[in-house]
């Protein structure tokens, strides 16, 4: 009886990787994100491609565009890079 219940628990286990994430979150109530801002045709020209335009952010913290990345586990916001790998960042006034 040990070793059904023991059997049974492995299986339940083992079952649960095989279940799909029906959705991601998306944590955007960071502060130091701001809202959403519009590439200049310019500068959206020097975007890396593989990198998702429809959402940019503004990081407070330094200045960088930031874009929602979709990845397997989660969806975050990391740097927006240029074709040469560089994070694209806009300057602040003093």
């Amino acid at each position: 009886m040990k070793n059904l219940v023991f059997l049974a628990g492995v299986a339940a286990f083992g079952l649960s990787a095989c279940v799909t994430p029906t959705g991601t979150a998306v944590n955007t109530s960071d502060p130091n994100l701001q809202g959403r801002v519009t590439l200049p045709p310019d500068v959206a020209a020097t975007v890396a491609p593989g990198q998702d335009t429809s959402d940019i952010r503004v990081d407070a913290r330094d200045g960088c565009l930031m874009y929602r990345h979709t990845g397997p586990v989660e969806t975050t916001y990391i740097p927006l890079r240029n074709n040469k790998g560089r994070a694209i960042c806009i300057k602040r006034e003093a």
